[in-house]
């Protein structure tokens, strides 16, 4: 039952538009488009009833910033890659206010295993539970290529 359970939860992360939710001591592998094989993020869907678009913080052009329960740890600008500071790695929200770059950020899972997603530019990501992000590369690709 189990099993049904996490297929079904990874069937509707898909469907979202996100990609997999990781659920487990390491990342399930599925290859998408604009990130590697495993993410660990999920789409933050928002909406009028209260959800995560209500609690977002303002994150002002040109930065990606880090947030956790509406509240702002982190804000990066620079081009390039930087390990994020460790009150920017608490985050469980990733948001990109940059009209057109992809920030890659870069993630470490409770049971060791590393890997990186790409939130596109005016996009909003979860990081999925088990998930940290450590670092930021902020590229000059909507696909963070």
């Amino acid at each position: 039952m189990l099993n049904g359970k996490r297929l079904a939860l990874g069937t509707a992360a898909l469907l979202i538009g996100g990609g997999l939710m990781a659920s487990g001591p390491a990342p399930t592998a599925l290859a998408h488009s604009g990130g590697p094989a495993g993410s660990a993020t999920v789409a933050d869907p928002g909406g009028p009833d209260g959800s995560a678009e209500a609690r977002r913080p303002h994150c002002p052009w040109p930065y990606i910033c880090f947030a956790k329960g509406g509240t702002r740890l982190g804000m990066y600008r620079a081009m390039g890659y930087k390990p994020l500071t460790a009150r920017a790695k608490r985050a469980r929200t990733v948001i990109n206010a940059r009209p057109d770059d992809g920030a890659r950020v870069h993630l470490v899972h409770r049971g060791g295993a590393t890997d990186w997603t790409c939130v596109k530019p005016r996009k909003t990501r979860r990081i999925a539970s088990g998930w940290k992000p450590y670092a930021v590369d902020i590229r000059n690709s909507p696909n963070c290529r």
